[in-house]
């Protein structure tokens, strides 16, 4: 993930009204090869069992009251997401099926982190730090970001989904989405098919999404790392 400032206009030498009509008309083939992949995805965890981790249940795992938050401005990059994709940065409720229990939560949060990472083809980007959803290739902020619309779209509430910026292991910067299923906060990472809590990624944390207001953001003081690796 490159660290540059963005600004609302597309790509050098390329009106953002061209491109914006460009990039949009990918939007509908793409969807229609994800709704395949999650489907797939559903097939391959039920061979497989999932099962969510034992731990879980008895330990809750929640970063809020783990790290010292403190707000911060918004990055320039989710500004322009914000701007573009309409919706995307409101508040949601819970529309999920009562029905549903945590395990289910679980599982879907695996399909949809399985689907998200085998539909994108990872690749930097190019002049500027975009961030998108709908697209066939990108970098980490636009898996993040696709996992988070596609679990919107299934009806989870938006406090249940922040964006977290991290660092790697090796130092790398990154983006990964934390979801929050039965008082434990898990990453869905397009570095691994793993979905393990958030203080056991071996990732250092350095800013997170606001929980009640998608378009505010928190540095996290102390740049605190998990546990395990990435």
């Amino acid at each position: 993930m490159a660290w540059r400032l963005v600004l609302a206009w597309g790509p050098v030498g390329v009106p953002f009204t061209v491109w914006c009509k460009a990039h949009f008309a990918l939007v509908d083939a793409t969807r229609s090869a994800r709704a395949s992949l999650l489907g797939l995805a559903s097939a391959l965890l039920a061979m497989a069992g999932s099962v969510l981790p034992a731990h879980a249940a008895m330990e809750p795992r929640i970063i809020d009251n783990s790290v010292s938050l403190t707000p911060r401005r918004p990055l320039l990059a989710h500004v322009r997401f914000c701007l573009l994709y309409d919706g995307q940065c409101d508040v949601y409720r819970d529309r999920r099926d009562p029905a549903m229990r945590v395990q289910d939560h679980w599982n879907e949060a695996q399909r949809v982190n399985l689907a998200v990472n085998r539909s994108i083809r990872p690749k930097p980007d190019e002049g500027f730090d975009s961030w998108d959803i709908n697209v066939t290739e990108g970098d980490c902020e636009d898996y993040a970001l696709q996992k988070r619309a596609d679990l919107l779209a299934l009806g989870w509430p938006s406090d249940h989904l922040r964006i977290a910026i991290v660092r790697t292991t090796e130092g790398v910067p990154h983006a990964v989405l934390l979801v929050r299923i039965g008082g434990v906060d898990y990453v869905l990472d397009n570095l691994t098919a793993r979905v393990l809590p958030w203080n056991e990624t071996g990732h250092r944390f350095l800013m997170l999404q606001d929980r009640h207001d998608p378009r505010a953001w928190h540095t996290i003081d102390g740049m605190w790392r998990g546990a395990g690796s990435s």
